[in-house]
């Protein structure tokens, strides 16, 4: 019997070893390795490209407080500033910075009493009347909770103040008189309100800049 032949005797067939190179379950480990080696290799690529992602989306999102200072200073002029614009036709509100000019810009449109007084209330105070339904849909974080508070009762004070003045001129049985003590006094409450309005707001946003520039 040759020296190359298998042995075929009793005791069954007997598999050859291969000369040289891995074994099969060398092989085998060795691919399940490489194997293991690409799928984290794909699922770290994979994690990577998301958070890429993640981080371009957020970037180009406005931020919490950029958003809501927006939504803020939309109101403003929509509601605040739109009832001022309304109620002193023909006035540059950005002259009109100090509580005696708000004062005198009044005055001067109340001469014509009954006429100016449905004109405010009839084309104006719709504004203000708007504006704190429209603050009561925001979700305010906790740090402006206090100066949004002061915005909204400031709003209110002007309505109130508002209506009570043009009840006033409503009821003035000759000329208007601008020292008269009841009108100085309507009138010096709506510029309270005016004012307080004004520092609230001043106040939310130096707030949400303090956030934004972090």
């Amino acid at each position: 019997m040759s020296d190359q032949e298998p042995n075929l005797g009793g005791g069954g067939y007997t598999p050859l070893t291969p000369i040289g190179g891995p074994s099969l379950e060398e092989e085998e480990r060795a691919l399940k390795s490489g194997r293991g080696r690409m799928i984290a290799g794909m699922a770290f690529a994979v994690v990577v490209l998301l958070g890429g992602l993640i981080w371009f989306v957020m970037q180009g999102q406005p931020s919490e407080y950029g958003q809501l200072g927006r939504q803020i200073n939309g109101m403003r002029a929509d509601h605040f500033d739109a009832f001022w614009a309304c109620a002193l036709p023909r006035a540059d509100l950005r002259d009109i910075d100090r509580a005696d000019q708000l004062i005198g810009e009044i005055t001067e449109r109340s001469g014509t009493a009954r006429p100016y007084a449905q004109h405010v209330r009839n084309e104006c105070l719709v504004r203000l009347d708007e504006h704190n339904p429209q603050l009561d849909q925001l979700i305010i974080p906790a740090d402006l909770t206090e100066n949004v508070g002061q915005l909204r009762g400031a709003i209110d004070a002007q309505r109130t103040a508002w209506q009570a003045y043009l009840d006033h001129l409503n009821r003035l049985e000759g000329s208007f008189d601008s020292e008269d003590e009841t009108t100085v006094r309507l009138i010096t409450a709506i510029a309270r309100g005016w004012y307080d309005y004004k520092v609230a707001h001043s106040a939310i946003n130096a707030t949400i800049r303090g956030h934004i520039d972090e």
